[in-house]
């Protein structure tokens, strides 16, 4: 991935898609829009044909609009019973290979929950399983980065922390930086300020090009005291999102934005213009 700037799209086909089970529509209808990427949203599972598969990339690839994905969130590498761990693992195996054929180089999925363990314990399991993950896809000769999703609750394993720690120690490893989520499960970090210093933080702790290389999720959010309820629309919330973007412009951070607000590509494209305006 090598952008000169933010890419601004959707999590999933465009509400307004005429054909909204068709991610090759999808695609279609994001350039329509003015939009720049698209996430492609197996959240209910990995099914996909290799014919779509194939049109997604050629469609992606003509009309230059890159694709990200997110994997199922039947995932929990934390899981009680081995199986499940071992089913957790497969899924993920099995939405890098699909979204590599789609095109797509950066995935996206929840890693883990923490089961009322120790949050050190689960993060050697998660680690561990996310070696695991790496080995058989260097196998596959598949190349894609693995993104654990910075997570909205407390529940969930998945802080800024264990995320940049994880990125240390994994090769494949990066975050997907889910701003939105950062707020809820922490009740801070949203003002332009705080967004300077979590941007100063994964500049600081990972590679140099951290900031150029960034997958992003951002929307309204409403939470409690145990993190995120579920997202909203930009207008219904108090997340900061126009700070945000000003942050994340003067860092000259790159790479995609994806919109988990409701209406998709309404304040998908909110934010893009707010930030091509500044």
């Amino acid at each position: 991935m090598n952008f000169d700037r933010l890419l601004f799209g959707t999590a999933g086909v465009p509400n307004s898609t005429a054909k909204k089970n068709n991610p090759i529509e999808g695609v279609k209808r994001i350039h329509e829009l003015g939009l720049d990427c698209m996430q492609l949203e197996f959240a209910h599972g990995v099914r996909m044909k290799e014919e779509v598969s194939s049109g997604l990339r050629k469609v992606s690839y003509e009309l230059g609009i890159p694709l990200t994905s997110h994997g199922p969130y039947y995932i929990n590498l934390n899981a009680r019973e081995q199986d499940k761990i071992d089913s957790s693992v497969e899924r993920i195996i099995q939405t890098a290979k699909i979204s590599d054929l789609c095109g797509a180089e950066s995935m996206t999925f929840h890693a883990a929950f923490y089961m009322k363990d120790s949050p050190f314990d689960v993060f050697d399991l998660v680690e561990k399983s996310m070696n695991v993950i790496e080995e058989r896809l260097n196998r596959l000769d598949i190349e894609i980065e693995l993104r654990p999703e910075l997570t909205g609750k407390t529940s969930q394993f998945g802080s800024l922390e264990e995320l940049i720690t994880l990125t240390k120690n994994v090769n494949s490893c990066r975050p997907c930086m889910d701003f939105s989520h950062l707020y809820a499960r922490t009740g801070k970090f949203n003002s332009e300020k705080e967004f300077d210093e979590v941007l100063g933080t994964l500049k600081d702790e990972l590679e140099k090009d951290a900031l150029q290389n960034m997958h992003i999720h951002m929307s309204g959010i409403s939470s409690n005291s145990k993190g995120d309820l579920k997202h909203l629309n930009l207008d219904d919330s108090d997340f900061n999102w126009k700070d945000l973007l000003k942050s994340l412009k003067k860092f000259d951070c790159r790479g995609y934005v994806i919109c988990n607000s409701p209406n998709l590509e309404v304040d998908a494209k909110k934010m893009k213009d707010f930030y091509m305006s500044i």
